[in-house]
């Protein structure tokens, strides 16, 4: 749905979308860290760094897929149909009563802007010193009372090596707030097996590509990282939305962009990071629906975003980042999301059930089945790819 009426025009349009940005340049400048919690575009050209960043005694990756420029392999561009409506005059002189247009109330930026920092999560994964994987910072997002959150495939995967080489190498932790803090462990609730079978060479690549195709999966908050810290009786979450998006949709990207960061930055001062967009291109993975779409260039298109939000103007979860392409600023990048119409359909072809069905029962009991009986291979292919680089 747009922002704005198909019959406004276009200069008042713009003024009312510029004025909006204003107002929240100003709200924003109120933070005790603007730099980094401005929900305005990014207009300072910045060259992002090229190696990874030092993060104790390891490095420290942000995880971002980078798509090429163009369109990548298996994605096909949808160029939506306008809809026209044929007009008929009366056939009698009797005046036509044509009731007024509902005018829309307005969105509340800054309350919905709040809305989602609050169910964004910063995913920070830690091996234990130097080894075959590298320390990651990714974003995610709670959309479940009860603390279900969805990433992405390829932050998840992190899960699934947490023993490996060793028992506990890797520890994988969830921050909240700005900067982020230490706040809950969780375990992988479910990731889809095509996306392993596909990219589990590219575990070790510092900047593997990718379409997004299967790239989503989910996470279960399991309890707090001490004992001072409580579990909340419900968690601030989006709901997640079974409408696809449209072109020229307003919404706002969110999540932990650390692009730009060094490794102790990211792990003491990293702040969420959100910015007003609009839908660009619509494109699919097989058909003619709607799963992946173009949320242009902002502040949020940096590395360690993946897994973050992509949130319309009635505070669903429409799309999570997945993939960039490759730019020296994040003006020029354009941030890719997929839908969560499409990982609705794709759940249930990977998992054999609904994943209505799946969310909302007994979540405990289904991270463990998946633990027990799809898990195993699923690592047992990365540690292959790993071993045979």
């Amino acid at each position: 749905m747009n922002l704005y009426p198909t019959e406004m025009p276009h200069f008042l349009r713009t003024f009312l979308f510029a004025f909006a940005g204003l107002v929240f340049a100003i709200v924003a400048g109120l933070s005790t860290s603007p730099d980094h919690v401005s929900i305005s575009q990014e207009n300072t050209a910045v060259s992002p760094e090229n190696t990874p960043t030092t993060f104790g005694t390891t490095t420290i990756t942000e995880v971002i897929a980078e798509a090429t420029k163009g369109i990548e392999s298996g994605v096909s561009k949808i160029t939506p149909t306008k809809k026209t409506t044929p007009v008929t005059a009366p056939k009698t002189t009797t005046a036509v009563i044509t009731p007024p247009i509902p005018v829309k109330e307005p969105v509340n930026q800054i309350a919905l802007n709040n809305k989602v920092r609050e169910a964004i999560v910063n995913i920070i994964c830690v091996t234990k010193n130097a080894g075959p994987l590298n320390s990651i910072s990714a974003s995610g997002v709670i959309i479940d009372p009860r603390g279900t959150i969805i990433t992405n495939s390829h932050v998840g995967q992190y899960l699934l090596l947490k023993d490996y080489p060793s028992a506990g190498f890797i520890e994988c932790t969830i921050r909240t707030g700005s900067p982020a803090q230490p706040k809950y462990t969780a375990e992988l609730l479910f990731l889809p097996p095509s996306w392993i079978a596909d990219n589990a060479k590219k575990i070790n690549q510092s900047k593997p590509t990718g379409n997004g195709e299967h790239d989503y999966a989910f996470l279960r908050i399991t309890g707090t990282v001490h004992p001072n810290i409580t579990l909340p009786t419900a968690f601030s979450f989006l709901s997640v939305s079974i409408t696809p998006p449209e072109e020229g949709q307003s919404l706002i990207a969110a999540g932990y962009p650390a692009g730009f960061l060094g490794g102790i930055t990211v792990q003491k001062d990293l702040y969420a990071s959100s910015a007003i967009t609009h839908v660009g291109e619509l494109f699919t993975f097989k058909a003619d629906t709607i799963d992946l779409f173009s949320l242009g260039g902002s502040i949020v298109a940096q590395q360690g975003a993946s897994g973050g939000a992509a949130v319309n103007d009635i505070g669903s979860l429409i799309g999570i980042i997945v993939t960039a392409t490759d730019a020296p600023d994040t003006a020029s990048r354009d941030l890719r999301a997929i839908t969560t119409s499409y990982i609705i359909r794709d759940f249930k072809k990977e998992s054999g059930v609904g994943i209505d069905t799946y969310l909302n029962g007994d979540t405990a009991a289904a991270a463990q089945t998946f633990a027990n009986a799809v898990a195993p291979a699923l690592t047992a292919q990365l540690i292959q790819a790993i071993e045979n680089r």
